[in-house]
This record gives structure tokens, C-alpha cells and sequence, in this order.
């Protein structure tokens, strides 16, 4: 009895064992076939309207920074996404394999901003937006400061 006891414990020790380990192989293989490497993907077309999102360009905007989105499809990788505002490089991301984003300054009255990317593959997407800032409904003009009066005369009387 004792002999079958241990062969009993022997045996669902080694369905456990091996159970969990086609468990762990069934795993690995669900992971990489359903996300995958975005680098091993197959590069899918993309147009600029697909992959780069900013800020509605309204009559004015209040707002004094902008954050550009980058929403690539799987597989799409950018090598660089590059962002402008008036002609100066605001922010630069290289080697973007999935969604970013970037927070940039809006100076002075209008900014023009300009995104452009390019994909490993060789696609180019690109967008521009103007901005120009409303003014301050609650500033009121300031008076202008008086000179101070000028002085007449300065004789004696006499």
C-alpha cells in the first residue's frame, strides 16, 4: 500500500509539472503573437491625419502651450518626429514606436507650429497649425502716465 501511495504522489507531481509548463509555453507564444515587436511588425501605410494630433487652431486661443500627439498604427515606427514653433526646434523624438506626446510653448501673439515625421520605412507625415492669442478680455487699458506739467516762466516778477 504504502509503495502505490508514493507512486500516486510521484505521478501528480509530474502532471502538475508538466501542466504548468505547457501553461508557460502557451503563455510566451500568446505574447508574442498577439502585440509583438513593433520593430518586427510590417509597416503599415500611415498619412499625417492618422498619426499626428494638434490643438484645434480656432479664431484665438487662450492657451500658452500645446501638446502635439503622436499615434502611430502598430508597426509603424517613427526614426524621428520632429516639432517647430516659428521656425525654431521645439522638441525632437527619436526612434517612437508607439503613442507620445510633447508639450510645447506658444510665444508671443501668433506661432506657427510644423510637425514633421518620418518612419523607418520611409514614409514622411507632417502638419501645421497657426496660433494666434486672444487678448485679455479682463485687462483694461491702462492710462497713460501724465508727464509731469512743465513749468512756465520761472522769472521774477518785476
Amino acid at each position: 500500500m504504502a509503495k502505490s501511495d508514493t507512486f500516486a504522489s510521484v505521478r501528480r507531481a509530474l502532471i502538475v509539472i508538466v501542466a504548468l509548463g505547457l501553461l508557460a509555453g502557451a503563455t510566451a507564444i500568446a505574447q508574442t503573437g498577439s502585440g509583438g515587436d513593433a520593430y518586427e511588425l510590417q509597416e503599415p501605410s500611415v498619412t499625417s491625419t492618422q498619426v499626428l494630433r494638434l490643438p484645434s487652431d480656432s479664431d484665438c486661443v487662450r492657451f500658452t502651450r500645446a501638446t502635439v500627439r503622436f499615434l502611430p498604427p502598430p508597426g509603424a515606427v517613427f526614426g524621428v518626429l520632429q516639432v517647430k514653433a516659428d521656425g525654431r526646434e521645439a522638441a525632437r523624438l527619436t526612434g517612437v514606436p508607439r503613442a507620445a506626446s510633447t508639450t510645447i510653448r506658444l510665444s508671443g501673439a501668433r506661432t506657427t507650429v510644423r510637425v514633421t515625421g518620418t518612419t523607418l520605412g520611409g514614409q514622411v507625415v507632417h502638419a501645421t497649425r497657426s496660433y494666434r492669442r486672444c487678448g485679455d478680455p479682463t485687462a483694461r487699458a491702462r492710462p497713460r502716465a501724465t508727464p509731469p506739467p512743465s513749468e512756465v516762466g520761472g522769472g521774477e516778477d518785476g
